[in-house]
């Protein structure tokens, strides 16, 4: 190859890098980096569980997975769940929904929560262990609505299937 035909390459390279440039800070086309994914926005939530004598057992501040990524990624991209807080998978209709603990770095109790609002089943699910990525590690249940807690949380608040579970939304 000649060297002109080497600096016709390299120049024409950078005449297109420079209008795509342009056309980025110009807002005429989105960034490659926004392309990749950026960080997700969620809906917050006060989720409340009560006994059967409407006596408060326990309240999470939840962020909400209503979409199709955000219910995949789950709590997968988060290092550490604090103490009463956690994440509230939401549908359309109450059906059977299979959870995995995928690239997960700490132990689940996974609530099935039905379109009643009543608690159907708390399964809990241990992190995936070394050289684990935690597809394997599977719980299946019926519900409209799927709570993830640190494991252990609905046990020391003494709740259990039956019990009653309110959302308020707090945008």
């Amino acid at each position: 190859m000649s060297l002109q035909r080497i600096v016709n390459i390299v120049f024409g390279l950078s005449v297109v890098a420079l209008v795509v440039t342009s056309a980025v800070v110009a807002g005429v086309v989105p960034s490659p980096m926004s392309l990749m994914g950026t960080p997700q926005e969620y809906d917050r939530a006060e989720v409340t569980i009560t006994n059967n004598c409407s006596r408060t057992l326990g309240t999470v501040d939840v962020r909400i997975a209503d979409t199709y990524q955000k219910k995949y990624t789950g709590l997968s991209d988060t290092p550490s769940l604090a103490n009463g807080s956690g994440m509230l998978f939401t549908y359309e209709q109450s059906s059977e929904h299979t959870y995995v603990m995928r690239e997960m770095d700490y132990p689940l109790d996974i609530v099935f929560i039905g379109a009643d609002g009543r608690i159907n089943a708390i399964r809990e699910a241990p992190a995936p262990g070394p050289n684990e990525n935690g597809e394997s590690i599977e719980r299946t249940g019926e519900g409209k609505y799927i709570l993830e807690v640190p494991r252990g949380w609905m046990r020391s608040h003494g709740i259990h299937a039956g019990h009653r579970v309110t959302i308020e939304n707090s945008g």
